[in-house]
């Protein structure tokens, strides 16, 4: 695949796009022996759903790999309560990622994480790019549900349409590079990610169970593999340019 692709944004042009991965793995072996701040990582709606045995949530799996990490969250609950200490050692603290200022610069990440973030705010570029301007030269990897997702693309064969309440915009390949862009990351790469079944798989009655386990690595995962365009998300990771002087 290439890297940076230059596109045309002609509707027929072919894009390159690597196979999908499993987002967790991946996430989790990019933080592997990094300070790594983890944005929106309290994650509550996932949190919610801890009673379902096949719930993962992804700032326990970077803290399973990363040198340091440390979480920043708009949650009203931090907000009032303050910092909260995890079960595995970790610290997530409230913060708004309009405001990363102090966060960036009293910790000094290696990289940073916004995982399935983006799509909930206004204006991404702007907070983007402010992390570019505070800490020159740290590595960003974010991910976000994918527009032509298959599960987007059979829904709206339906008139349906998969989206969390709280989402203001939604990412397809093109719009995602051209943000990456934007914000001025070197070295952009975009990776689709698998959607699987299993927050699908706690929720449904027990004997639907299998029918799903079924579509979903018998269907789902073998057309996500040949057509990584309908991959259930993007992966975006880049590297902020080190400002240099005159």
């Amino acid at each position: 695949m290439s890297e940076q692709q230059e596109l045309t944004y002609l509707p027929l042009e072919r894009l390159s796009l690597r196979r999908p991965v499993e987002r967790l793995k991946y996430i989790r072996d990019k933080c592997r022996g990094k300070r790594v701040l983890d944005l929106g990582a309290l994650d509550e709606t996932e949190i919610h759903k801890s009673q379902h045995k096949t719930w993962k949530w992804l700032h326990r799996e970077i803290a399973q790999t990363a040198r340091e990490v440390v979480g920043i969250d708009s949650s009203e609950a931090l907000r009032k309560n303050g910092p909260l200490r995890t079960p595995f050692g970790t610290m997530i603290r409230y913060g708004r990622v309009e405001d990363l200022g102090n966060a960036i610069t009293e910790f000094r990440p290696d990289l940073i994480i916004a995982g399935e973030l983006i799509e909930h705010t206004a204006d991404p570029a702007s907070w983007l790019s402010a992390i570019g301007r505070v800490q020159p030269g740290v590595a960003l990897v974010l991910t976000t549900p994918n527009a032509t997702s298959i599960v987007n693309i059979g829904l709206g064969l339906i008139n349906r349409e998969m989206m969390h309440r709280d989402h203001c915009c939604v990412y397809s390949y093109k719009t995602l590079m051209t943000l990456g862009r934007r914000i001025g990351l070197r070295d952009v790469m975009l990776t689709p990610y698998y959607y699987h079944t299993q927050l699908l798989r706690g929720r449904a009655p027990t004997l639907l169970v299998p029918g799903i386990v079924m579509a979903d690595y018998l269907l789902l995962t073998p057309i996500q593999f040949l057509f990584p365009l309908t991959a259930g998300g993007l992966i975006l990771e880049g590297t902020f340019p080190v400002q240099r002087g005159p």
